[in-house]
C-alpha cells in the first residue's frame, strides 16, 4: 500500500488540512508529519522513510511569502526516488530547480476547480493501495562485525612495522646503515 505525502509550510496549515480532508474522502490514504519539529534529525529520518513508501508527493509551495525549511530535503529526495511530484501553488513566483520536473497546479485562486485538476492528475486511489509497498534499499556497505576495527589497527601496524623492517635491512644491505 502506497499513500500520498503532503509537504506544506506551517502558515498554510489550514489549506492543508482542508486538502488532507478532500483527498481521504475521495478515497487516497495521506501522509501528513504534523508531530515532529522541521529540521531536526528525527524529521529528516521520518521524512526520508516517508518518501521512499510514498506513491506520490505533494507539496504546498507558496513563492511569494519565501521556502519553507526542509522543502528542498524532500524535494531532492522525491526527485531522486522517482516520485510522481506535484507542487500545488498558493501564489504566483518561481519554482526551485529542483522542482523543474514536477507537475504544478495552481491553487491561487478557486479551490474546487484546482482539486478537481489535482484530482485528476493523481494515481487512482485503488493503484495506490494495491501497489506494493517499496522495498527498502540495502546498506551501501554490510556492517562491521565485532573486533573489525582492532583487526585492522593490528593489521596497519604489522605493515608498518614490515615495512620499516624491510627499509632498514636494504639499507644495511646497501651499505647506507652501517653497524
Amino acid at each position: 500500500m502506497q499513500y500520498l505525502y503532503i509537504s506544506y509550510p506551517e502558515h498554510d496549515r489550514d489549506f492543508a488540512h482542508r486538502l488532507v480532508d478532500d483527498l481521504q474522502a475521495a478515497g487516497y490514504v495521506v501522509f501528513v508529519d504534523a508531530v515532529t519539529p522541521v529540521g531536526t534529525m528525527a524529521w529528516a529520518a521520518e521524512t526520508r522513510h516517508a518518501i521512499r513508501g510514498a506513491g506520490a508527493v505533494l507539496m504546498i509551495l507558496d513563492p511569494a511569502r519565501g521556502r519553507r525549511v526542509g522543502m528542498r530535503h524532500e524535494g531532492v529526495l522525491a526527485g531522486r526516488r522517482h516520485k510522481p511530484t506535484y507542487v500545488l501553488l498558493r501564489s504566483a513566483g518561481d519554482l526551485p530547480r529542483y522542482l523543474a520536473r514536477a507537475t504544478v497546479l495552481d491553487f491561487s485562486s478557486d479551490y474546487e476547480p484546482a482539486l478537481q485538476r489535482l484530482l485528476e492528475a493523481l494515481p487512482a486511489p485503488a493503484h495506490l493501495l494495491n501497489a506494493p509497498t517499496p522495498i527498502p534499499r540495502p546498506l551501501r556497505r554490510p556492517p562491521r562485525r565485532q573486533g573489525a576495527r582492532l583487526r585492522n589497527r593490528l593489521w596497519w601496524v604489522a605493515g608498518i612495522g614490515l615495512t620499516l623492517g624491510l627499509c632498514l635491512l636494504a639499507g644495511i644491505a646497501l651499505g647506507l646503515i652501517s653497524l
